[in-house]
């Protein structure tokens, strides 16, 4: 197995993604960075990420010319990790948070750095208590489900999912990556608003495009595929849908 033979473990470290950076030089494809705890963990867009012991926090080095389907691949690699073996099913919200009972329970954050890619994942496990202001918004596996799982069980059946999927994505086998991302997402028939660096796009969600991009129907009729924005789902659906 490709992901996970070189290990960089660590108690306490600002952020795995920011280590990773630095090692790029000297990593070997499927390399991890693992803490138990993150003092400067974060999201997408600057945001910050809480951390405390208990969770799960890692970030994978790969060398791939296939970037776009990163994020996809992630969010299925944590689905499948939950439910293949813990019979736990998870939820994807495009672009990359990790539901449970409407509450985000994981995270991941894909940066590009000198043509290499750094997947971030953050899992909150056993975490069992959250700061006032993520109250109600975040949630761990524990909280959840009441089930105390290992961590390091819980790393090493993730490592074997994603290198599952990172020898099919290798192999072009896109096609069975996406429909494990559709059969786990919670994103089809949901009203979105997506702010994107030009535009705020609103629309009702269909299905997911071959390089990831979340395919919308527009008020007016038109098909519209997004690659990138920061998505809201909107309770209440718009007349116009």
């Amino acid at each position: 197995m490709g992901i996970g033979s070189k290990l960089y473990y660590f108690d306490e470290i600002s952020s795995t993604n920011e280590y990773a950076k630095k090692i790029i030089s000297d990593a070997t494809d499927g390399a991890i960075v693992l803490a138990d705890v993150q003092t400067a963990g974060r999201g997408r867009f600057d945001r910050t990420w809480y951390s405390p012991e208990g969770g799960i926090y890692l970030s994978v080095i790969l060398f791939t010319d296939k970037p776009l389907l990163i994020p996809i691949l992630a969010g299925v690699a944590i689905c499948e990790t939950f439910y293949n073996n813990y019979d736990i099913l998870l939820g994807i919200k495009w672009p990359n948070d990790i539901f449970l009972n409407d509450r985000k329970v994981g995270g991941v954050l894909v940066e590009i750095v000198d043509g290499v890619i750094i997947m971030g994942i953050g899992i909150n496990l056993n975490i069992v208590k959250f700061p006032e202001e993520l109250e109600g918004l975040a949630s761990s596996i524990f909280l959840e489900t009441k089930k105390r799982l290992d961590k390091m069980m819980v790393y090493n059946d993730l490592c074997r999912e994603i290198d599952n999927l990172y020898n099919a994505l290798k192999e072009n086998r896109t096609g069975e990556i996406l429909q494990k991302w559709r059969n786990y997402t919670i994103m089809f028939g949901k009203t979105v608003e997506i702010e994107t660096p030009l535009k705020t796009i609103y629309g009702r969600v269909i299905d997911i495009a071959g390089n990831g991009a979340l395919v919308l129907a527009l008020p007016d009729g038109r098909i519209e595929k997004v690659m990138a924005g920061d998505c809201r789902i909107i309770k209440e659906r718009k007349t116009w849908f």
